[in-house]
């Protein structure tokens, strides 16, 4: 039997658009708060039961509803929030969509009450799991009360795929948090299950992020605060790399005001914290990013969490270049103000912390300078196969100047260090009578041929010989290579590879960026092109795949770090080589001069690995631990 076409009821409807809208209670939490916060509310109250499955109530002080609006309210697709067809490409509010409200009433107990500020009286209206009731009159304070209650409770089906309470609230509780960080100039309070969760007064970002998640999130962060260009910044924190938790992930990121995850975003904020992060970690940040309306669409996904920007290319590189640049000076100002609480100084138990967890290769020194060493670990490392151009890169621990050729480098890798490097007898006296001291101080003495122990100002000192010295090579390299052009090899024979069309179109509109990064590719018919030359320092084992990740990246983001991250990964690896070893004795003159590198070298703070290089212990931490004074 033929079926025939017809239209389904607006009930109906409206639980399908559910399915989309309202994930689960958090989902429609989101909506509400949302509402709430679009009707300029100061005070927002969240009152939930049983994980949000058994009662949603939102309370604001809002600019209210009129009492003939209210049915119009939960309809689909009516909103005061667009009126023309242009708005849409100018979105200033966080809802739009006018579906939210009705998606939610539509799967629960639904109750929309609401009080204009110069009326005397309020209004309600009900909608029993899809029928609606009429407008009544209500007594409550000027604003709106949204309550949903059972929600599911229509569509036994669909409850069967809602989470236990504890999960559910946890996910409503992040909603709550999520959109509580962004508008820290209303006061949010939670509750659940008639507790009290969180009481939160108008503040700013600062405040309301410690309030939310500890005030170490804000004494170990560093600010951002970038501009691109007229319409365009980049605002907030970035969490210390060096106190960063495998069980903490605080990931927020916002554009123009809007909770969003996205791609593009998360690519280049894991750029801007490369070569700082430990692998181990994830980076925690709090950031808003603000662009002109016309320049990014919101309207992507009923869950409005997805974007998509115009020049994704442009906004991927203003994010990774803000964020490496202000964890550079962040860095840069830690090495030169070390009395900064925020930026160095470490409490005892988190120093051993990180001696337990993030040095395990320096428990056993004898075996560490042959085990970093090997070809073999240098292959795991970098993923790329001993052969080619750089046939054996232990060579490169034996012999250091094979870096400066390779590179046509002029400057010295692992220099002698002579006593002409010394302080002059006037900057000694200075020291011994503790007048003047240079931020990292002067080394007494080497441990275990591992540490450096200096002392400044403030107390002692501890540093990573090797890491800081990896480090300050790694850097050198890096600038060295970026003044040029990166050096090409011509294959032997040309490598025929298949591609998208949206590939070859990227191809050539980067061809030019593609060549500066030693890149030969020409196309040589409708889903193909022909790789010529590929950057000298890459291996020619992986060309395939790597030229379609690149292109892949100039399809997704408008540009690639493809190369450049293989790059530095083989830079990295070159500097760990050729960086001083464990168990080589150093005078004071070489550690003096290390000691100075180091101030004078971005990221020092970090080896190439993302692990600290160096301590400090106050004469108050030492004070403490030996409890003088006591």
């Amino acid at each position: 039997m033929h079926a025939r076409i017809h239209k389904l009821n607006d009930n109906l409807v409206n639980r399908i658009c559910a399915g989309e809208v309202v994930e689960r209670p958090a989902s429609a939490l989101k909506e509400i708060l949302e509402n709430s916060i679009d009707a300029e509310a100061s005070q927002i109250n969240v009152e939930l039961l049983e994980g949000g499955i058994k009662l949603i109530r939102v309370t604001d002080n809002g600019s209210g509803i009129a009492a003939e609006d209210l049915p119009l309210a939960i309809e689909r697709h009516a909103t005061s929030k667009l009126i023309s067809e242009d708005d849409l490409y100018a979105i200033h509010t966080l809802g739009f969509r006018g579906e939210g409200l009705a998606s939610i009433a539509s799967v629960s107990w639904f109750n929309l009450a609401s009080r204009l500020a110069d009326n005397s009286i309020g209004y309600q209206i009900s909608n029993i799991f899809g029928e609606v009731q009429e407008v009544k009159p209500a007594s409550l304070n000027f604003g709106s009360v949204v309550e949903a209650k059972d929600l599911y409770h229509n569509i036994p089906a669909r409850k069967k795929f809602l989470k236990s309470e504890t999960t559910e609230y946890s996910h409503c509780k992040t909603a709550f948090e999520r959109l509580a960080v962004s508008h820290p100039e209303i006061g949010f309070r939670l509750s659940h299950n008639t507790k009290e969760i969180y009481n939160l007064s108008a503040s700013d970002l600062m405040q309301r992020v410690a309030d939310l998640f500890g005030s170490s999130y804000v004494t170990r962060a560093f600010c951002v605060a970038e501009v691109g260009g007229e319409e365009l910044t980049l605002s907030g924190y970035v969490y210390h790399p060096a106190y960063l938790e495998q069980n903490k992930n605080v990931q927020l990121f916002y554009v123009n005001g809007r909770f969003v995850r996205d791609k593009v975003v998360q690519n280049a904020i894991k750029q801007g914290f490369s070569g700082v992060l430990h692998h181990e970690h994830a980076p925690n940040y709090a950031l808003f990013l603000t662009l002109a309306a016309a320049d990014v669409d919101v309207n992507v996904h009923p869950s409005k969490s997805e974007v998509r920007f115009k020049d994704s290319g442009a906004i991927h590189s203003f994010i990774s270049r803000s964020l490496k640049k202000t964890l550079a000076v962040s860095m840069n100002q830690s090495n030169s103000d070390l009395n900064s609480a925020e930026m160095s100084s470490r409490d005892i138990s988190h120093l051993s912390t990180l001696a337990a967890e993030d040095f395990p290769r320096y428990h056993n020194y004898e075996n560490y300078a042959s085990a970093n060493s090997s070809p073999e670990n240098m292959t795991r490392s970098t993923g790329f196969a001993t052969q080619g151009t750089y046939t054996n890169n232990a060579e490169f621990s034996q012999n250091p100047n094979l870096v400066r050729e390779w590179l046509g480098s002029s400057f010295p890798i692992n220099r002698q260090i002579t006593n002409n490097d010394l302080f002059t007898d006037e900057e000694t006296n200075l020291a011994e009578n503790n007048l003047t001291l240079p931020p990292l101080g002067y080394a007494l003495a080497q441990l275990q041929g591992v540490y450096i122990l200096a002392q400044n100002k403030d107390g002692m000192i501890v540093v990573d010989m090797h890491a800081a010295h990896e480090r300050i090579i790694l850097e050198r390299l890096k600038l060295q290579l970026g003044t040029n052009a990166i050096a090409a090899q011509q294959l032997l024979m040309p490598l025929a590879l298949q591609v998208t069309p949206r590939m070859l179109e990227s191809l050539s509109q980067h061809h030019a960026e593609l060549s500066l990064l030693g890149f030969e590719i020409d196309i040589i018919g409708e889903e193909q092109l022909a790789i010529r030359a590929i950057p000298l320092l890459l291996d020619d084992g992986k060309t395939e795949q790597l030229v379609r990740e690149v292109l892949q990246d100039l399809v997704n983001f408008g540009g690639s770090n493809v190369i450049l991250e293989h790059q530095e990964e083989i830079l990295s690896t070159m500097a760990c080589h050729c960086a001083v070893r464990a168990n080589h004795q150093l005078s004071l003159a070489e550690m003096n001069a290390l000691l100075r590198e180091m101030e004078q070298t971005e990221r020092s703070n970090y080896c190439n690995h993302g692990r600290p290089t160096w301590f400090k212990l106050t004469m108050r931490d030492l004070d403490g631990m030996f409890m003088r004074g006591k």
